[in-house]
């Protein structure tokens, strides 16, 4: 009875178990079959991200400062036991690597190997004619830069994934596109083993930015810039070319520049776009903005004569100076030879609130709104922080910053007739569907004088260049509208410099029809430092060529200055 009751005892712990295993698996595969199929999907497959192709960028013609080129990682992977040697040999000797090495990894058990990680097609055809087992690539698209350091600061370049400076970095959210994803498998240790057809969202490829730059007339700017490096060794120089009856950007030059496509050669200081972010003293230059609010208020007019105090003027405790003694001097010869003394005085007859107000109306002080990241707002203070000097200082362009691209705005509303313009350097961006999904055009912020006080200062700025400070910045067969400026730098704590200028020079062309502004600004030039010396003959290098190029024919206007 003992063993019988053993023996009972027995089955039924044999039965309790197997009974227990059949509602286990009961379990497992019934109840909850559908979720263990689904963790052991997820744990054997994934997706991988596919980066769309990034939008490229051209100039105003269609010509490209920013492509793609496709590159490939070509690697070997194990797949099965079955090795051919003599074919990898081949291959991996073909892409310069030495084979022992390889060998040594594959006989050690290694379980994916590179063959190349930069590969470009045509060493991917030859991989293709003598493929061996195990033998894959992935495709890889390179932003390339075709024109190197042209337009550098305005284009900028990419990181590993997006973009880091310029275009490239401000119009991220058009150029990147919409990334899309492939299935692939793992093996037991997550190593992705190949991916399978059929994408879970489909690739967008990124908008194209086309610019208003001209790549040529860019050229031109950065090729006088590379001159003036040479003949004066500059700290900076920055070249500025507008349409100024659009205020589209044709050109901007920096110098010190860098190559996009090596950019981590450079310092961050290359990358910096001066004509947008660096703030001067504009000098003489300034002059015109100053002209321009006195013959609009018609408190003078050409023939008016001031008395210029035969070179040196006591205002405030301090003394200004002309660079030549002069007495007695009429306003259209107080511009063609500019005399701060003279322009002093102007100012205090417009008066520190009404000049203060056309500053402001000219934009200064505050952005000139072009569509690019980092510009600065120039200094302007307000006219209740002005001192007794301010108004014998600003005038002829002390005792305020501005950047090159404030200026050029500025000064393009005098040659367009009176109206101050918002500038752009995108013209449009386009999809891969070839529609337009945004567009810039000419934007009018406000008038800011009349057509007959431009008109007259343009007469006036003509013989400027005809017979006063602007002669070297002549073209043969066009008139052209120009000031000069020299501007001693300031240095904090020891006041203005003596050793240390700033050289510029702003026009436009053809005087009566203006369609081309340049303007110059030379960052402490070596060996001369006078506007008429330094940036005069670079403008009429840069402003004869482009006049030629665009193919603009010479309407010259013939004045009587003597009547005006």
């Amino acid at each position: 009875m003992v063993v019988k009751r053993k023996l009972y005892l027995v089955v039924i712990f044999i039965i309790c178990t197997f009974s227990s295993l059949v509602l286990r698996l009961v379990a497992l595969q019934i109840v909850n079959g559908d979720n263990f199929a689904m963790d052991a999907n997820n744990l054997h497959n994934t997706t991988i991200k596919i980066q769309a192709e990034r939008g490229k960028i051209f100039d105003r013609n269609g010509n490209p400062l920013a492509l793609n080129v496709p590159s490939y990682e070509i690697f070997w992977r194990r797949t099965s036991n079955t090795i051919d040697k003599e074919k990898l040999k081949q291959l991996f000797v073909l892409a310069g690597q030495d084979w022992s090495n390889v060998e040594k990894k594959i006989n050690s058990r290694a379980n994916f190997i590179y063959l190349d990680r930069s590969a470009d097609e045509n060493f991917l055809n030859l991989v293709k004619k003598n493929l061996a087992r195990g033998i894959e690539w992935t495709e890889n698209k390179n932003r390339i830069y075709p024109c190197g350091e042209l337009a550098a600061n305005i284009v900028g370049f990419v990181g590993s994934d997006h973009g880091l400076e310029g275009i490239e970095r401000d119009y991220e959210d058009y150029l990147k596109g919409k990334s899309g994803f492939k299935l692939a498998q793992r093996d037991a240790k997550g190593n992705i083993l190949y991916t399978l057809d059929g994408k879970i969202s489909a690739l967008e490829k990124g908008c194209d930015i086309y610019l208003t730059i001209d790549r040529v007339i860019q050229y031109i700017a950065e090729s006088e810039l590379g001159e003036i490096q040479q003949r004066f060794d500059p700290v900076s120089a920055i070249a500025v070319v507008l349409d100024p009856k659009t205020c589209e950007v044709l050109a901007l030059a920096n110098y010190p520049s860098y190559d996009p496509n090596r950019f981590g050669e450079f310092s961050a200081s290359h990358f910096r776009n001066r004509a947008i972010t660096d703030l001067y003293e504009p000098g003489s230059t300034f002059k015109i903005i100053t002209a321009s609010a006195a013959l609009e208020e018609k408190i003078i007019n050409p023939k008016d004569q001031i008395f210029c105090e035969n070179g040196s003027y006591k205002l405030a405790g301090h003394t200004i100076r002309d660079v030549h003694p002069y007495g007695w001097l009429t306003f259209k010869e107080a511009l063609l030879y500019s005399s701060n003394i003279a322009f002093t005085k102007i100012g205090q007859k417009i008066g520190e609130k009404e000049l203060y107000q056309y500053l402001k109306k000219f934009g200064f002080g505050e952005k000139t709104g072009i569509d690019l990241a980092g510009e600065a707002n120039g200094l302007l203070r307000d006219v209740n922080q002005w001192s007794k000097l301010s108004i014998g200082a600003i005038p002829y362009g002390q005792e305020i910053g501005v950047t090159p691209l404030q200026l050029s705005s500025a000064v393009a509303a005098v040659a367009n007739g009176g109206t101050l313009l918002k500038p752009f350097v995108v013209r449009e961006i386009v999809n891969e569907k070839g529609s337009v999904v945004a567009k810039n055009s000419p934007t009018t912020k406000r008038r800011v004088i009349s057509g007959d006080s431009a008109q007259l200062l343009t007469d006036l700025l003509v013989d400027v260049v005809r017979n006063g400070t602007g002669k070297a910045a002549a073209v043969d067969g066009y008139e052209i509208a120009g000031k000069t400026g020299t501007s001693q730098k300031y240095i904090p704590g020891e006041g203005y410099s003596l050793t240390k200028f700033v050289s510029s020079f702003i026009g436009y062309a053809p005087a009566n029809d203006p369609q081309v502004l340049v303007l110059l600004v030379i960052d402490e030039p070596k060996g001369a430092y006078y506007g008429g010396q330094v940036a005069a003959p670079s403008f009429k290098n840069i402003m004869e060529k482009t006049l030629r190029y665009l193919e603009i024919p010479p309407d010259k206007i013939h004045l009587d200055m003597a009547e005006l």
